[in-house]
This record gives structure tokens, C-alpha cells and sequence, in this order.
């Protein structure tokens, strides 16, 4: 909720130097989208990693509700 946190944790996960280890790719911002080409090289990178570990991405949006988080 910091000003400025967001790309604090956008330059986390582009130089994330254990990609296979640390799951950087799991990180989806508040509405659920994904990180983008910025974090991952493509914008299909993390749609295909989430999808892997079996994970619903439409539009490139994970939908939270799906998966527990409320943000009400």
C-alpha cells in the first residue's frame, strides 16, 4: 500500500536471480493482472508458468476471488 512499493517489487521479480526456486511469477498486482513483459522477457512468460501449476489466466488477469483474496 506504500507509494512506490509497486515498482520496488516490479524490480524484485525482473532481477530475480532464482527464478526456478524463488516463484516470482505467482506475484499479480491488486486486480489480479499479470506482471507483464517488464518482469518475465514476454507477456505470455507468467501466463504460462501460472497455467502450468494449474492457475485460471484470462485476459492476462488471474481472478482473486477464485483463489480466496477479498479485498472488501
Amino acid at each position: 500500500g506504500g507509494r512506490g512499493l509497486a515498482r520496488a517489487v516490479g524490480n524484485a521479480l525482473h532481477r530475480n536471480p532464482y527464478p526456478g526456486t524463488v516463484p516470482c511469477h505467482r506475484v499479480v498486482n491488486a486486480k489480479g493482472e499479470l506482471s507483464g513483459a517488464f518482469a518475465f522477457g514476454s507477456y505470455d512468460e507468467q501466463r504460462r508458468r501460472l497455467e502450468a501449476e494449474g492457475v485460471c489466466v484470462t485476459n492476462f488477469r488471474v481472478d482473486l476471488g477464485e483463489y480466496g483474496v477479498d479485498w472488501s
